[in-house]
Parts: C-alpha cells; structure tokens; sequence
C-alpha cells in the first residue's frame, strides 16, 4: 500500500460491516464499508461536475461526520487535494486558508453560524442530497505517493497560519508505522470520534487507523461529556483518541457526579487502594465506574498536548489503558508513543519504527519517510524547519535510560527569567490546575524590561477563593526561581484555544499586555454576545448582560434551539434548551456557562410503550373499547390509502388539530400496519402543567400513564425547550416507527386552519423522514372546542401523497407542509 487510492481500494472487501455510526443527536445512522466506497465515488463524480480536477484544492470546514468522510475519499478519488480547516476557526481565518491554497470549492456547514461566501462552495449537509442524484463515477485518479494528499494550516503559536505538505508516502508511512506500535486494532474495534478531523492526530488515529484494519468510527454532534459517556456506554466503543483537556473533562464529569451523591470520599479512598493493585482488580473494583465506558472499551490514546502525570495515574488507577504519544502535523503526525504493554507516567514513549529522533540542545530533531519536505509556497519557513535534513520540531525534551521521550515544553514558550532560570510552564500549569479555586489556568511570561517573569492567567471555578491565595499555595510547591510574580483574572468563561483544546497562548499574552497598557480595558471579543448577535441578527452592542433573550433581542423558539447547538459546539458544555426560558437575560446564561451548569430535566417519555407487549395492549384496547366508541360517534369516511402503498421506512403524518378525538380517528383510519407502528405527539403542558388543584394533577397524570400505552402517546412540549421530545422521536425512528404531529399546536375552535408552529421544520429537517400530509374534517362539528360530550357525525381523514425534502430551510419546510395539508380539504 503506497497511497490513500490503494487504501480506498479495499473498502469493498469490508462490504456490509459498519465503517461510521453517526450520533446525530436526534438519530443514529449506520454507514457500511460498502457505502462509504459508493458515496466516494459519487462524490468522485460529483466533483467532476464541478469542474474539480487532480491537484486543486478543495476547503474541508465542518463537523466530523460521515458526510466529512465521504467528502475526503471522494477527494481522494478525484485526485484532488484536502485542505481541512478547523470548524471552531473564524471565518478570517478560514478565508485566509481559502485565498492562499486557491481553493476551488468550499464544504462548509450550516452549524457554522458564519460561512464563506463569494466562492463556489456546498454544505456538508447538502451531500445526502447531490449525491443520491449522481451516478458514481468509478474512474479513481492513481496519485505517485510523492503527490501531494493534504495541506494543512497549523493554528501556529503567532497566529500566522503555514500550510504543511502532506504527501500520500507520508500518511502510509505513519499509517503503517502506528499500526506496527500499536498492533490492537481488529475489525471489531470501535472508535468514539473525539477530535477534529482537521487535526492529523485524530485523522491518523481515530480515522485512517481504523479503516485501515476494517473497523467502525464512532461520530456525536457535540462534545458535551453527556453525549460523550451516552457514547461510550450505547456503541460498544474500543478506543478513543483524546487530548489531555478533554480526559480532564471527563474526569471532572466522573467527580462531579459522584460528590452529588456523596460518595466522593469513598472514590478517593478507593483510587489509592487502587493504583496498588494489580490491573484485573482495578477493574474489578472500578467496575461502577467503567461500565458507563462499554464492556469493550479498551484504551485511550492521548496527544496533542503533555499529559500530566496525575491525570494518567487517575485513568490507570481504575485499570483504564492511557497509551500517550507524541507528534506534530508535519509529521503525519505521530512520533513517539507508549504502547498496549507499557505505559510510563510523563513519558510519551519511544520512537515509532522508521522514525529517527535525536536532542540538540534540548529541541528535538527527527526525520523519516512521515515527515513532510516543506511548508505550502513558504520556502524561509521549510528553511528555518530543517537543520542537514532533520525537522526541528520546536519541543524541547529528554531522553531516559530507555530512551523513551519526555516533553519539556515549547521552545517559543520556555520562560527565561531576569536570573537565567529556565521556567517550563506546563509545570506550573499542572499544580494550577489541581488547586482548589481555579478552574482552568495558564502560564505565559510577561518582558517588564529586565527579562521574563512568571504571569498566571487564572479563570476562577466560583468558589469565591481570592486569587492572591491561589497564587501563594501554589508557589509554595514550586522552587523559590520557579514561583509566579504577577497574575490576572481571566473575564471570560473560556481561554482562546484551538479545537483540540490547546490555548492560544499568543492570543492570551497579547490581551493581558493589552490591559495593562490600556488602563485595565482587554480589548475582549465577547463570544457568547457574538453567537448571540447572530442567532438574533440583532448589532453586538444590543447584546447586553442585562437584555432579555426573548423580549429584547427576540430569539425565537427556533432560534433558542439554534443558540444552544452553537453553545455547545463552542463551549463543549451540557445545555437544555429549557436553560433558556422567556425571561433569560444574557447575564444569566453567561453564568451558567462560566459555572458549567448542567440543568436537570424531569423528562416523561416512555420508550417502553413503544415496544412489542405495550402495542399488544394497545391492538387489545382499540378492540374492545376506543374504536367502538369512537365508532359510537364518527361515521368515517377515508380518501387517500393508495398514497400510503409502497411506503418504505418510518414516516411522519401531520394533521390538522379540531377535536380530543383527532387522534382515535386517525389511528381507525390507519391500516393497521401503519397503525401500531405510529406514536402520537401530545402537548405536554395539558398533561403535567395545566392543572388547578392535586386531585386535577393526579387524573392528569393517570390520563398521561394511559395514554402511554393506550394510544403510544408521548409528550411534546410548547413553553420549554423540545430537545428531549426530539431526541425521543428520534429513537422512535430509528426503531423503524412513524411519528403523528398536529403542528398547529391547539385545536381549531371552527375547522379553520391555523398557522404551524415552527418547531416542525426543525422536527422534519433532524429526522430526515418524508411526511405524509392528513386533513380531517367533521370532527370539529362532532365534538368542538369547549364541549364536554360528542354527537355523532359524518366524518372525512384523507391521506396526501409522502412529501420529501432535501436541502429546504425549517421555514420552507413548514410553509410547503402546510400548503400539502390545505390542499387537502
């Protein structure tokens, strides 16, 4: 194997096994083997329509998700070469990478609230679309393994971006280099995707690795550690690729939900005894901990930054596999790494075979067929890399007896104070992070005039203890040359960093000088009011702690859905909708942000109902008393069944909303097929909000365990978030069941038709289902708003043909879906 082509290539020998399960949030989808090698060649033949030839470039923005992967190999197919970017860059910055490699397409994506325009470009979640309408073109582009593959810009510790040079020799090279190291991976490995695709340790390890060897990668909307654990404990996960930030991450979910239960003091005990103990019973003893993990969960493999010893201990004293290693872009990126048998705590181990790495002056050099010859048009930068053909990777290190590596630290980040001490500050980061009152930190040193001090940047975790104290404890356990002289409080929830949690240090440095140049102003981008101002459209300056999301800037319901994705992709933090209620001011939801709040919700859904025996009940009950009685009253009258022939895969049928009796009759207007494969909406407020009294509170709620199983109904809710009822109908889905909504949201006083929520084109547009339009008329004559018994009836359910939407906006969906449904009548 010498190319990504040959690679390619053997994906049809995997045919039906899983290569991507994507976590949409809402749905769980399944691509095979076989069809990642179709949408490639699809993509191949869609990028030949775009007049897309071998070696142009084309921009990679977005999301990792099948969509991305399927993207990537039909770039490969077409020849063309990869210029992934970072979905948490600005748009400057993805702009600036557009115009310097010529780029002559954009896949971007519409989670990205700013997007390039002005150049030819598609969204990723346009692809499912444009390319099931496009033959596969089979004609795969044979690249040298000297051509160019990919072009990489690295975020770069000044900002200014230079593009790295990946050949396809380079990327086999470490591809078949790591699988030597690290001879784990089986086609029965599943990896939980963590990182950005843009980053070549995630792309090395978490993406080329496994489908090297036939395994399955696991995709999730967000990185949120609730979406993270549901992961690893729902998809039988083998590995993840992670950075150091991001097992703190979820170190600090594991912590904090067991000091909300009390046993904190029982964990720290146990975590002692532990790492005494031989690796079997650590994992017998941890066992409460790691079943949230998978009964296969097997490693973490950890790069991108140092990772700090008490961190390792903490994941190896619970009998979890921490595999660190080291590596940079131009690289491919891994060097070094420990592997399956041996692990050193702050050490990334030793060289991978074909990888030469020596010490001068304490940077580490090294050279192999991984390393890259050159940065993109940039011939100073490839000048100053290589030293007599050795790439100076900037690191500064050391080796052990072993000669296995340990990291010191940035060449360009090592502190020399006015005395001449060298200052590492990652050191002193590590101590920082693991004092009582800092929730993140970071370490820069600050030129007074008279040589380097030692400046701690701290974000305070609001515990309220005073900064001062947190700089004296933690000075008192460094050496008295090492110790910081001068701190500041961070104003923001969050440090600058790039998406593989690392921070701009460069960024941090240069607004702590702007503050103390400026008379304390920093000179701050807020990110929450500039998410805010365009979910809203309102101007930035209108973004105000004080100002009311919904009054003031007048974020809709739409919108509120809309701003929490945002917030959670940028933040990585738990948020339901329902944090953000009609008075939420902006102050307020930056201080849940700042605490890491992650709101609790009572959620009502009964996946149970939904199952075999609940619907046998149900089949029992529609027999002997709803459709007799519904019978009763309703002469039915039903139009429209030959629409609903050849239906294939769940649906979801959309009605207008007259009478309590809407739904009975639909259901008796079912075949029954259809029927006991269909869940009802309901309104969620009738059931667990509007009520007077207790004895009210309780026959609503008895009426609500009813209809669970009489009638598979679940709750939708109107005056909170609707996540939740989301994320249920999109389990129901994916069991294969169609869904019943009636997007007016309240029934209709005289049968007039009245304006659909919103909410539906959000509904449509995350299930992907087609919808089926349903009108009902008489029953609105039968039993009308406000009274309290039926009469009986002639009443009419007729079936409108499956409407099936691509790439239309939640509003278009909702305006055509209501539009289908007026035809109706």
């Amino acid at each position: 194997m010498n190319t990504l082509a040959d690679l390619l290539a053997t994906f049809t020998a995997h045919g039906d096994r899983t290569a991507f399960v994507h976590r949409t949030g809402v749905r769980r989808l399944i691509f095979s083997y076989a069809d990642l090698h179709l949408l490639a060649l699809r993509m191949n033949g869609w990028l030949a329509d775009r007049g897309v030839g071998p070696g142009d470039r084309v921009l990679l923005w977005g999301p990792n998700s099948p969509w991305w992967g399927a993207a990537f190999w039909g770039i490969v197919a077409r020849g063309a070469v990869a210029v992934p970017v970072d979905f948490m860059s600005g748009t400057d910055r993805a702009e600036t990478i557009a115009a310097l490699t010529e780029a002559s397409l954009v896949i971007q994506s519409r989670d990205k609230l700013d997007r390039l325009v002005g150049r030819p470009s598609v969204l990723f979640e346009e692809l499912p679309f444009l390319l099931a309408e496009r033959e596969p073109l089979s004609d795969v582009y044979s690249p040298e393994p000297d051509e160019m593959a990919e072009l990489i810009y690295t975020s770069g510790t000044t900002g200014n971006p230079k593009g790295v040079i990946l050949t396809h020799r380079n990327l086999i090279a470490n591809l078949l280099q790591v699988d030597r190291h690290i001879p784990v991976v089986t086609p029965e490995f599943a990896f939980l995707s963590l990182l950005p695709l843009s980053h070549m340790f995630e792309q090395m390890g978490g993406f080329l690795t496994p489908l090297f060897n036939g395994a399955s990668i696991v995709y999730i909307r967000t990185l949120k550690p609730s979406a993270i654990l549901e992961a690893l404990g729902e998809e039988d996960v083998s590995a993840a690729v992670a950075v150091p930030r991001l097992l703190q991450l979820l170190r600090s979910s594991i912590e904090r939900e067991l000091a909300a239960k009390g046993l904190s003091w029982l964990f720290e005990r146990l975590l002692a005894a532990g790492s005494r103990l031989p690796p079997a019973w650590r994992r017998l003893l941890f066992f409460p901990v790691r079943r949230k993990f998978g009964r296969s969960f097997r490693l973490f493999v950890s790069g991108g930054a140092p990772l700090d010893p008490d961190l390792f201990r903490f994941w190896d004293a619970m009998g979890f596999t921490v595999v660190e290693g080291y590596g940079l872009t131009e690289c491919a990126p891994v060097l070094t790494a420990n592997t399956m048998e041996h692990q050193v705590a702050g050490s990334v181990g030793a060289p991978l075979p074909g990888v030469e790495l020596r010490l001068e002056g304490g940077e580490i050099l090294v050279r192999g067929e991984n390393v890259f010859h050159g940065y993109y048009r940039n011939g100073e930068a490839t000048s100053e890399a290589f030293v007599d053909g050795w790439f100076r990777t900037g690191d500064l290190g050391e080796l052990d007896e072993a000669g296995w590596l340990r990291i010191k630290g940035r060449s360009k980040e090592l502190i020399v104070t006015g005395a001449g001490v060298n200052v590492y500050p990652d050191e002193i980061e590590a101590i920082l992070e693991r004092t009582a009152g800092v929730r993140e930190g970071c370490v820069i040193g600050l030129d007074r005039g008279t040589g380097e001090e030692v400046h701690a940047v701290l974000i305070p975790d609001g515990s309220g203890r005073p900064p001062e104290e947190i700089v004296a404890e933690v000075n008192g356990r460094l050496d008295e040359l090492h110790r910081i002289t001068s701190f500041t409080v961070w104003p923001e929830a969050e440090f600058p960093k790039t998406t593989t949690m690392k921070i701009r240090k460069f960024q941090v440095k240069e607004r702590v000088l702007q503050g103390s140049a400026g008379g304390g102003g920093t000179g701050r981008v807020d990110r929450l009011a500039a998410l805010i101002a365009s979910v809203t459209g309102m101007p930035t300056e209108r973004v105000t702690d004080e100002a009311v999301l919904a009054t003031d800037l007048g974020l809709t319901s739409i919108g509120r859905l809309e701003l929490v994705n945002a917030l959670e992709l940028e933040f990585r933090l738990d948020l339901e909708d329902s944090a953000i209620g009609p008075a939420t001011r902006v102050g307020e939801l930056r201080e849940i942000i700042r605490r890491r709040e992650r709101i609790e919700v009572r959620e009502h859904f009964r996946p149970w109902a939904a199952g075999r025996g609940a619907r046998g009940v149900r089949r029992f009950l529609d027999a002997v008393l709803h459709f007799p009685l519904v019978r009763r009253f309703v002469s039915l009258e039903v139009d429209g069944l030959r629409n609903l022939e050849g239906i294939e895969g769940p649906v979801m049928f959309i009605s207008n909303h007259q009478s309590y009796l809407d739904h009975p009759t639909i259901m008796l207007a079912l075949p029954p097929p259809l029927r006991y494969n269909t869940a009802t909406a309901a309104w969620e407020e009738f059931f667990f909000r509007n009520y007077r009294n207790f004895a009210q509170k309780l026959w609503k709620r008895l009426t609500y365990e009813y209809a669970s199983v009489a009638f598979t109904v679940f709750p939708l809710p109107q005056s909170r978030g609707f996540r939740g009822a989301l994320r249920h109908m999109g389990e129901l889905t994916d069991w294969g069941m169609n869904t019943l909504v009636f997007p007016e949201g309240e029934r209709s006083f005289d049968g007039t038709l009245l304006p659909f929520q919103q909410g539906l084109g959000i509904m449509v547009r995350e299930l992907g289902v087609p919808v089926v339009p349903v009108r009902i008329q008489g029953l609105e004559r039968v039993f009308p708003r406000g009274t309290a018994w039926p009469r009986r009836g002639p009443v009419r359910v007729r079936f409108g043909k499956p409407l099936y939407f691509g790439t239309e906006s939640p509003s278009e969906i909702v305006a055509r879906a209501q539009r289908a449904v007026e035809e109706l009548s």
